[in-house]
């Protein structure tokens, strides 16, 4: 009986994290209110654009993604010429400047045309190519996005971005992408 009860949580784990490593194999941006947002919206694992201004970032991430997280971690970013991959289950990039900053978002199909060196954190990796040219980073397909002050994208897990200036990223993760994205982060 323990022999079957322990392969019945070995087989949980294991389809939640072949399901949790998987993403949208679309490239969709969504731009929705943030009264808009639900849990199916944010399973179907695309970057999302939130047309309103927020003010208090963190009561949103309290409301609105209360079940999207075990964990939360603020930090401000300021690597300008890096191409990062985002290892949380999501990353909400909130633009806390006065003025609006340029982000540029890929799919994560396009990982393979860079080369991943392991983080000093577990809240994405960094590449080794540097940006000389925002127009052209990589010969990659980026989307630019215009970033009005105190607005807010929320990118799903390993999806790739560039920030073109300082910003206040806050990355929430799960259970099991914890654990993941640690492993990710030193193995790379």
């Amino acid at each position: 009986m323990k022999i079957l009860i322990i392969f019945i949580i070995i087989l949980f784990i294991s389809i939640y994290i072949n399901y949790d490593l998987k993403y949208n194999n679309n490239f969709q941006i969504l731009q929705l209110s943030s009264n808009k947002i639900s849990q199916d919206i944010l399973y179907e694992k695309n970057p999302i654009i939130l047309d309103d201004n927020i003010n208090d970032i963190e009561d949103f991430i309290n409301v609105v993604m209360p079940y999207e997280k075990i964990y939360k971690n603020k930090f401000i970013y300021n690597k300008n010429n890096n191409v990062n991959q985002n290892l949380t289950n999501y990353l909400l990039i909130y633009n806390s400047n006065n003025t609006p900053i340029d982000i540029y978002i890929s799919h994560p199909r396009n990982k393979i045309q860079f080369n991943w060196s392991s983080s000093n954190s577990n809240n994405y990796l960094i590449s080794n190519y540097l940006i000389n040219d925002f127009d052209n980073i990589n010969n990659t397909q980026f989307v630019k996005i215009i970033l009005r002050p105190k607005q807010t994208i929320i990118l799903p897990k390993f999806w790739i971005f560039a920030i073109n200036g300082r910003t206040t990223l806050y990355t929430l993760f799960g259970f099991i992408n914890y654990f993941v994205s640690t492993y990710k982060s030193i193995t790379k």
